[in-house]
């Protein structure tokens, strides 16, 4: 995957228009002038203290990049791109991805956030709804191993600190996918989760706030 830029001077970037806009780099300067800034975006750039940020990529696609908090509501968090496409996250579990081209709109998460922020091995059921071409919602159900893999360490503002890294394997009628979290103290810091067949995979990792 491409370098991250600094996190303070890079937003993600993505265009939900045709395909060859899709393959665009996730790049764009903090801006208010960057291209296709999107207004609620320039809003977030301008606050001080700079909100909490989310390193984020597509290993799929070598695309990479940094989003911000824009709310946090009831424990969903959504997350902000550049030009207006967002994640939510739950607890840290992917729930939304909006403004990819073909992604996820909503999941139901709950069982796989139990065995995995327990650390417990296990089996979970979860349900995504994807939006198709014909802008209707497809359900689709899928039944998931949870397996602690052991620990792990990770870095995060530069400096190693321990984790336990757990796997989720995912079977469904039509597609199968595998989930890796990295757990520190009930809390997901790092992870790769399953944005559907279009991208793939999606990176993320928390870019930990001063104190």
């Amino acid at each position: 995957m491409k370098r991250l830029w600094p996190v303070l001077s890079v937003l993600l970037l993505f265009s939900c228009g045709e395909a060859k806009d899709d393959l665009d780099l996730l790049r764009g300067a903090l801006q208010p002038d960057a291209p296709r800034f999107h207004p609620r975006a320039s809003a977030l750039a301008s606050v001080r203290p700079i909100p909490s940020r989310l390193e984020v990529g597509f290993p799929s696609r070598d695309l990479s990049g940094v989003m911000l908090l824009e709310t946090e509501r009831a424990g969903v968090q959504t997350w902000l791109t550049a030009d207006g496409a967002t994640i939510t996250l739950q607890q840290g579990f992917l729930t939304s991805a909006k403004g990819f081209g073909s992604g996820l709109a909503g999941s139901d998460v709950r069982q796989s956030a139990d065995l995995v922020l327990a650390a417990r091995d296990g089996t979970a059921e979860r349900f995504h709804s994807f939006l198709n071409g014909n802008d209707q919602i497809e359900l689709h159900a899928y039944k998931c191993q949870v397996a602690s893999l052991g620990g792990e360490d990770i870095f995060l503002r530069g400096e190693p600190v321990s984790t336990r890294k757990i796997e989720e394997r995912c079977h469904g009628l039509a597609e199968g996918f595998i989930n890796t979290y990295w757990v520190r103290q009930g809390m997901v810091v790092q992870s790769s989760q399953w944005t559907g067949s279009f991208l793939g995979n999606l990176f993320m990792k928390r870019v930990l706030d001063e104190n």
